[in-house]
């Protein structure tokens, strides 16, 4: 193998990390909604089962989406 072609990959954390029950609290959903969101993949999640940690930015982008074509 040639060491030139060799990239070490670093794994990427948000910085905006809540739990579940106060990402909840920021969107106004229900934790159940929340927890459906991650189990469906549409929501990544950070932690250990039962102890997840949410990205605030990534719960709130799809409110953000589809305010923009109401202006």
């Amino acid at each position: 193998m040639n060491p030139k072609f060799l990239v070490e990959v670093i794994p990427t954390v948000p910085s905006d990390l809540v739990s579940v029950k106060e990402g909840a609290r920021i969107a106004n959903k229900t934790e159940r909604t929340i927890w459906r969101d991650i189990r469906c993949g549409k929501l990544r999640a950070w932690g250990t089962r039962r102890c997840y940690r949410i990205s605030v930015s990534e719960l709130l982008a799809p409110v953000a989406v589809r305010g923009c074509g109401n202006e």
